[in-house]
């Protein structure tokens, strides 16, 4: 109608980063003066933030690289820079990190490298290498960032420090336990903020060969649970069952579930964090389930179809709660958990894989009862008991 030339849609992925940068260097919006003419021929610009949110994603190294470009990336671009990806120790260099003010996420994956790959009788052996240069820099570097959220420590790939596939340097657990013992120093000194999100630190292999003190867990296991953020603590391990793991419920810690709430309950604000949505969420991972399946015979195929008409995903599998989760609930609640602070949203998905699953009436009244937000339209109750097709 008004005689506007049809372009080429060209996606921006599909453009070299050099080429993206190369326009968006040319001019900066407020350096504007030329006519309307003049800006026509002047090509394209990225604005700073649409630049940044293509650096987001790419490898710290190349962010610096490009920085010599010009003001508009060494500056305007820098401070809308949001996640930096550090894939090599020297990149954890305090003051060319400076400039990037508004960065929430850092994710340093050369604490950890993999070894030389080796195929063994059982498969392959995915060795790594703890990197002591990395490891003296991390605190440091993540303390510089006013605006932090969350950190990654480990490796590309997804790979997080594990002790017993370690192969160098060899004292590389005494190294690991430092740089744990280093960052519960900067919570207690407020050096980070308290309710960062972390990850790659604490677990399974993570920290080993915990010894108690006499009655009493190692002092470094009490200081993580008295240091870090509240969800890492509670992250450490899933409820459970203390008759199952003893006084060593961490797994390779040495200090067990009730220990590890008690002193999460003594710190500035643990109760509240314990009867909060999150506190609850964590609750739920304590509901441990069994399940059977119907009888071959025409009772069990009749209830089976029965199952079917009414919705049922898995019509040959009938869930019911472990008696021992029970207990466990039992226990936790005198915690002070409050199964109630948990979502509808937050129930279905902790069951999402199954819904609407076929469950033991018995066994959702009395999860009712104990306070969680079942909702039993998110499910198809039966009588297991009672039904025929059913043994239990």
């Amino acid at each position: 109608k008004h005689g506007c030339q049809r372009h080429t849609f060209v996606p921006w992925c599909t453009i070299p980063l050099q080429a993206i940068i190369t326009m968006s260097t040319k001019r900066k919006a407020d350096e504007l003066t030329a006519t309307a003419e003049d800006d026509e021929d002047a090509g394209p610009v990225l604005p700073a933030t649409c630049l940044a949110s293509v650096l987001n994603f790419m490898p710290y190294s190349d962010v610096r690289s490009f920085l010599p470009a010009g003001k508009f990336i060494a500056i305007d671009a820098a401070k809308h820079i949001e996640t930096l990806n550090i894939m090599e120790p020297a990149g954890l260099d305090v003051p060319a990190a400076r400039r990037f003010t508004n960065v929430s996420q850092v994710n340093i994956l050369c604490v950890v490298t993999p070894a030389i790959r080796t195929v063994t009788r059982t498969g392959p052996s995915n060795r790594q290498i703890l990197s002591p240069d990395a490891v003296q820099r991390v605190l440091p570097f993540l303390s510089i960032f006013p605006k932090l959220e969350g950190a990654k420590v480990g490796g590309s790939g997804g790979i997080a420090y594990c002790g017993p596939l370690c192969l160098s340097p060899n004292d590389h657990a005494a190294i690991f336990r430092g740089m744990i013992g280093a960052f519960c120093g900067a919570f207690k000194a407020r050096l980070l903020p308290c309710d960062v999100n972390l990850k790659g630190f604490t677990g399974f292999g993570k920290i080993r060969d915990c010894q108690r003190d006499g009655e009493n867990p190692c002092r470094l296991c009490r200081d993580i649970c008295a240091s870090f953020p509240f969800s890492d603590v509670l992250d450490l391990q899933a409820p459970e069952r203390e008759e199952t793991w003893g006084n060593t419920t961490i797994r390779s810690l040495c200090i067990s579930q009730g220990e590890r709430l008690e002193i999460l309950k003594a710190r500035p604000g643990g109760q509240e964090f314990i009867r909060s949505r999150a506190g609850a969420k964590w609750l739920l991972q304590a509901i441990y389930l069994g399940s059977v399946s119907p009888n071959d015979n025409s009772e069990g195929v009749a209830f089976q179809e029965r199952m079917k008409e009414q919705g049922a995903v898995f019509e040959k599998e009938v869930y019911f709660v472990e008696e021992y989760s029970f207990e466990l609930i039992e226990r936790l609640l005198a915690h002070g958990f409050v199964p109630r602070a948990a979502s509808k949203e937050d129930v279905r998905w902790a069951f999402s894989w199954s819904s609407p699953a076929i469950w033991d009436v018995s066994a959702f009244r009395r999860l009712v009862g104990m306070g969680f937000a079942l909702d039993a339209k998110d499910f198809i109750l039966v009588d297991t008991k009672a039904e025929p097709g059913i043994e239990r």
